[in-house]
């Protein structure tokens, strides 16, 4: 489920790691890395010096909209 959430939020996976970690840049925090381990999601901001951990999909999305710029219209 959080590959899902991952990937409708436009993040990627990279390929230079032995485990599975998804990669997003955003403007305001910088690089946001997202291991996906058994049952949870760990997030990581360097930037902001920020590591949150989430079982659920649910929550990992709206942390992630929250991350997100407000769109211009």
């Amino acid at each position: 489920m959080f590959k899902k959430v991952l990937r409708r939020q436009r993040y990627w996976r990279s390929r230079n790691s032995e485990e599975i970690v998804y990669i997003n840049h955003e403007k305001e925090c910088g690089g946001i890395y997202v291991t996906i381990k058994p049952r949870k999601a760990i997030v990581k901001i360097a930037e902001w010096d920020m590591i949150k951990v989430f079982t659920s999909a649910r929550r990992l999305e709206e942390f992630l909209e929250e991350l997100k710029p407000p769109e211009l219209y």
